[in-house]
């Protein structure tokens, strides 16, 4: 059965391009959404198993969207990805339920996380450890 992966953005370029990314895998089904209040209707809907957030979003950034994801979805894992990645957006990341952020140019670290997490291993959020270039 396929993975369902939910990224929302409100850059539809990068939604598309990071989609068309994961879709190269045909163990994913990957749908978007274009902010935050969108990602959590969306998810509401279709139960994705994994949700990538981008930070800055209108309506509701990705931060507000992941906490409202823990609290409808507690178990359902959340990862940020920023065009600003910060250790005060990490810590801030960390508090509202989101353990990983990534900088949007780290492709490879996200798709290493997203593969790891939805694999039937332990949970890559609670072991992730990014690798050092």
């Amino acid at each position: 059965m396929a993975k369902r992966i939910l990224i929302a953005d409100d850059s539809p370029f990068w939604r598309e391009r990071f989609r068309a990314v994961l879709e190269r895998d045909p163990s994913y089904d990957v749908f978007e959404a274009g902010d935050g209040s969108e990602a959590v209707q969306k998810s509401m809907k279709f139960h994705p198993d994994l949700v990538v957030l981008d930070y800055a979003m209108p309506v509701l950034d990705g931060l507000g969207a992941a906490r409202e994801l823990r609290r409808t979805m507690p178990k359902l894992p959340v990862m940020l990805c920023t065009a600003d990645k910060s250790a005060c957006l990490e810590d801030v990341a960390r508090e509202s339920g989101v353990p990983v952020v990534f900088s949007k140019t780290d492709w490879t670290e996200m798709l290493s996380f997203i593969r790891q997490e939805l694999s039937s291993g332990p949970s890559a959020s609670e072991n992730y450890q990014p690798t050092v270039a």
